[in-house]
C-alpha cells in the first residue's frame, strides 16, 4: 500500500509537471497600474483665446504639468498646472491668426499634443521644381 501511494504521488508530480502553464498561486491578481495620469484634454478656440479643457480620470501621485504653447515652431508661452486631485482643469493661452501647438509634458515625458489651425507645409509642386538635391 505504501509503494501504491508512493507510485501515485510520483505520477501526480510527472502529471502536473506536463501542464504548460501553471501558477502558484492560481490567480495572480491584476496588474499594477501605470506611474502616469490618464487625462482627456481638449483645447476650444475663443476670439482672442485658446483655452485648454483637461480632464484628470486618473492621478497617481501629485505633480506638476509642464504646458509649451508654440505658434508655427516659435515657443510663445509656458506654463506649469499642480495637479493634486483628480478634475477639471482650464487653463487660457493668446491666441492669433496661424497655426498653433500646445504640448503637454509630465515627468519630462509628452503626456499629450494638441494642434489648431493649419501647419505650414512647402508646396509639394514646389519641390518637384527644386528636386530631392540628386543630381543625374
Amino acid at each position: 500500500m505504501r509503494t501504491f501511494g508512493w507510485l501515485g504521488g510520483v505520477a501526480l508530480l510527472l502529471f502536473l509537471a506536463g501542464c504548460r502553464y501553471t501558477f502558484l498561486p492560481l490567480d495572480p491578481g491584476k496588474p499594477l497600474p501605470p506611474e502616469r495620469p490618464f487625462v482627456v484634454a481638449r483645447l476650444e478656440k475663443g476670439a482672442e483665446e485658446a483655452i485648454l479643457v483637461l480632464r484628470v480620470e486618473r492621478l497617481p501621485s501629485p505633480g506638476y504639468l509642464h504646458l509649451k504653447w508654440f505658434r508655427e515652431e516659435a515657443l510663445l508661452q509656458e506654463k506649469t498646472l499642480f495637479l493634486e486631485k483628480v478634475g477639471s482643469y482650464r487653463v487660457s493661452f493668446p491666441l492669433s491668426e496661424g497655426y498653433h501647438r500646445l504640448v503637454g509634458l509630465w515627468v519630462e515625458g509628452v503626456l499629450f499634443q494638441l494642434d489648431l489651425g493649419t501647419p505650414s507645409l512647402p508646396d509639394p509642386d514646389e519641390e518637384e521644381k527644386k528636386g530631392n538635391g540628386q543630381e543625374r
